[in-house]
């Protein structure tokens, strides 16, 4: 009698890749993890060893929770007993200076999270500006002067960068939670200070706008010149009871410069005036046509029109470069004397807007909840399929 090919049931539907996957779960469920042996529990925090991929209760291993994002390198104790040979232990990272400096460290409203390394002491830019809400409070609660706080830090600006070399330290790392691991990386010094460093930057700047200002008083220069051509000219137009427009005043800033005064001189050594010929030869330039001239009709309003509106617009630019220039140079002299503009600003008594400042407690309490689960683990909890 020949065997059966039937399927067992409920496998009969089942594809090759099915099974290898019902299999491997089946393993996974009967596995043993951490040095307590036992199942994997969703509702535990675990963490993976980097040196043997072997995933611990952090419970186990002596880790509280609030730590786990704290992890540079995890090595197991099973690991370092293994290995005495080698310098194995596990590392950390330095944590948010926020979160450090709050009444209770330890609580899970304190920031938990690491810093960015040499760029930050804080792990965002919205701890870095809480804690200085909270720093803040603390000095006016104490008799701080808001508005000389404010004075001193106004101008402040961004960093622009930071270089940063890598070096080995010797010595154990410790908890986090209240003094952050050693530091691996050391922020290299520049060998010009800041204060000299913006003075040159200020002062390239100056030379920039005062550059542009005389290129600017160039230009007024040559509408100058084309208000008093177009006065002439209309004067001109009259006298001589004829078109008079004069194409002269399509010249441009080189010509300008190379032609100007003769064309003044022109409208002085009056050119209505006839030469032997019985034509003078500046007339080539003027339009000789009837006063109402079909082709310049209405060139003296033009031309005003255009005159007045480049000379407002160039003012306009020339008062915005001379403003741009006071605030620099005064930004200079407070670089150069800044307790000088500190006791201007007190015998001055400005009505500056006063920094926000927050409660203690809004300080303290502001740091959102971290929601302790799998999720918060360094390489994350092992889950199931």
């Amino acid at each position: 009698m020949p065997m059966s090919t039937t399927p067992a049931p409920g496998v009969e539907n089942r594809t090759p890749g099915e099974a290898e996957l019902d299999d491997a779960e089946e393993r996974t469920e009967d596995r043993l993890y951490c040095i307590c042996n036992t199942r994997y529990d969703d509702e535990r925090v675990m963490i993976a060893c980097d040196r043997c991929d072997e995933w611990y209760h952090t419970s186990c291993v002596n880790m509280p929770d609030l730590e786990i994002d704290l992890v540079d390198q995890f090595i197991c104790p099973l690991c370092v007993e293994k290995n005495p040979h080698l310098d194995l232990r596990t590392t950390w990272k330095h944590r948010c200076l926020n979160g450090l400096q709050q009444q209770d460290p330890n609580s899970p409203d304190a920031c938990h999270k690491p810093a960015r390394g040499a760029f930050s002491k804080y792990c965002s830019d919205e701890c870095g500006v809480q804690y200085m809400h909270m720093r803040i409070s603390l000095w006016v609660e104490n008799g701080g002067n808001g508005d000389r706080l404010w004075e001193t830090v106004k101008n402040a600006e961004k960093r622009e960068g930071v270089v940063v070399s890598a070096r080995v330290v010797e010595g154990q790392s410790r908890s986090p939670l209240m003094t952050g691991d050693h530091a691996a990386l050391a922020i290299v010094l520049p060998k010009i200070s800041k204060a000299d460093r913006e003075l040159a930057r200020l002062r390239a700047r100056l030379e920039t706008l005062v550059q542009k200002r005389e290129a600017l008083k160039a230009e007024m220069d040559v509408i100058a010149w084309r208000e008093k051509v177009t006065e002439l000219a209309i004067q001109h137009a009259d006298t001589i009871e004829q078109c008079g427009w004069d194409q002269r005043l399509c010249f441009g800033e080189e010509e300008v410069a190379e032609f100007g005064a003769s064309v003044l001189e022109s409208y002085e050594e009056n050119p209505t005036q006839a030469d032997v010929d019985g034509t003078p030869e500046e007339a080539e330039w003027w339009c000789m046509g009837k006063k109402k001239c079909d082709r310049h009709s209405g060139w003296q309003k033009l031309r005003i029109a255009d005159v007045e509106f480049d000379k407002e617009t160039k003012d306009q630019a020339l008062q915005k470069l001379t403003k741009l220039e006071r605030e620099i140079r005064k930004r200079v002299e407070d670089i150069l004397d800044p307790h000088a503009h500190l006791e201007k600003s007190k015998m001055l008594e400005p009505s500056s807007p006063r920094v926000p400042v927050l409660s203690r407690s809004t300080a303290i309490n502001g740091q959102p909840k971290h929601k302790l689960n799998g999720d918060q683990a360094k390489k994350g909890k092992k889950r199931k399929e």
